[in-house]
């Protein structure tokens, strides 16, 4: 009985670790100053967030980028949970003589997200280090706010 009763209760946890499965929408702030933006979860606490839109970079102009994050997350309270993890960034941006930019860099993450158990709806705020290898080597602090429709 005892270890039934723990079976339930590890079924329930890993069920229940996560309130979608997928969440799409619009996220703004730094290096995106509006984009497309989807996360995924690919196990009960794993996730892939993707963010496709405009760039912008200080001397560089504006351009378009692609940014793609792993992410851990952990439920803090039904619907309240933290995650962190990494990714990579890969975008072009023009110079107003309109010379072409390539950018490539990683990135760190850590961010709280929270989805309203009455509506779709989930938001998250995250930041974390940027580090530039082309078009020279920079580093920057980033971070943005997330408002997406979730598929449950």
């Amino acid at each position: 009985m005892k270890n039934l009763l723990l079976l339930f209760l590890l079924i329930t946890n890993i069920s229940f670790s996560q309130n979608y499965t997928t969440a799409i929408g619009i996220k703004g702030g730094y290096p995106g100053f509006g984009t497309l933006n989807a996360k995924h979860f690919i196990g009960s606490q794993t996730a892939i967030e993707a963010s496709v839109g405009g760039f912008s970079k200080t001397n560089y102009g504006t351009g378009a980028f692609v940014m793609l994050d792993y992410e851990l997350n952990s439920e803090l309270d039904p619907g309240f949970s933290w995650y962190y993890g990494g990714g990579a960034l890969v975008g072009f941006t023009s110079t107003p003589e309109d010379r072409p930019f390539l950018h490539s860099g990683i990135n760190g993450i850590l961010g709280i997200e929270y989805t309203f158990s009455e509506v779709p709806i989930n938001c998250s705020l995250d930041t974390g280090p940027f580090v530039f290898f082309t078009p020279r080597v920079s580093f920057a602090w980033g971070g943005g706010l997330a408002i997406r429709y979730a598929i449950r």
